[in-house]
């Protein structure tokens, strides 16, 4: 707030708000943590409207939405039957067809030893949530070592803090399921997997606009899940704390706005000091000329 007195003031009883966004290709988590940041590889220092921030952030590269996904049906692509892929997350009764070279395109993922660009992969979905859940547990590592607490894949990671915001990714699967209203963890896995035990035929007559994305919405679903409470470590009592939202405060939120804070740092710009362009001896040193050139 600007004060009467000209300054930027922060005003009394307010908190800092974490943020949580999915991206196609990579995922962010940011809050303050309130403990010491072990790691200095995940501490960003911020000085915005003349407050300090100190924050915990990490950037998951790969773990991202659509490459996630992508990760999940390399790992369903298997032997004895390398051209057909069971698919738990698909609803019963889709099927599609893909290229192994459309499949193994990206560096996060893993192709097999020989790989063959002309190989059609057929994919059958099953609708089985359980047996979806399982399989993407197992794209994390969430081990950590000793004495060390961390998310996932070993990153370290203080205890999650505070309200947050869940925008892009999570916010866009979340509403198309309803479920941005606050909902209990009870309700939004109750929903899900009552959404994902819906075949493909019922699904399309429900929502015939949106045929083209309807089979992903199931294992976007459960991938948030996983990462949001086995990955980013959030529970029972702190999932109220994460609000699925597109704006705050009437503006969009995005990766974009936190990119130009990262590089501005300073909002406002604080006014500059006054800075001597020589050391204080050479000042000293010239003054002195001056005068005894005066008297």
């Amino acid at each position: 707030q600007f004060s009467f007195a000209e300054k930027w003031e922060h005003p009394r009883d307010t908190e800092v708000l974490g943020a949580l966004d999915l991206g196609g290709a990579s995922t962010q988590i940011t809050f303050e943590p309130g403990v010491t940041i072990e790691d200095k590889n995940t501490s960003v220092f911020f000085r915005l409207y003349g407050t300090n921030y100190s924050l915990y952030t990490h950037s998951y590269l790969c773990y991202g939405q659509t490459q996630a996904l992508k990760m999940l049906l390399a790992a369903l692509h298997q032997v004895p039957q390398p051209l057909q892929i069971s698919h738990p997350c698909y609803p019963k009764g889709y099927q599609e067809n893909v290229t192994t070279a459309d499949l193994y395109d990206s560096p996060c993922v893993h192709a097999p030893s020989t790989p063959s660009t002309t190989q059609v992969l057929t994919v059958t979905g099953t609708g089985d949530p359980a047996a979806c859940s399982s399989a993407i547990q197992k794209l994390f590592n969430l081990s950590c070592g000793a004495n060390r607490t961390c998310g996932f894949n070993g990153v370290y990671q203080p205890p999650v803090r505070g309200q947050f915001f869940a925008f892009a990714g999570f916010y866009h699967t979340f509403h198309f399921l309803n479920l941005t209203s606050q909902q209990s963890l009870n309700d939004v896995n109750s929903t899900v997997q009552t959404f994902c035990k819906k075949n493909w035929v019922e699904l399309v007559e429900t929502f015939p606009q949106q045929k083209g994305y309807l089979h992903t919405y199931c294992p976007a679903a459960i991938y948030i899940l996983t990462l949001l409470l086995d990955g980013y470590k959030f529970n029972d009592y702190t999932w109220s704390s994460i609000h699925f939202s597109r704006q705050a405060a009437n503006t969009d939120i995005g990766w974009t706005l936190g990119f130009m804070l990262n590089f501005t740092n300073m909002i406002p710009t604080e006014a500059p000091e006054h800075v001597k362009g020589h050391q204080p001896s050479v000042w000293a040193g010239a003054i002195s000329f001056i005068v005894l050139a005066m008297v």
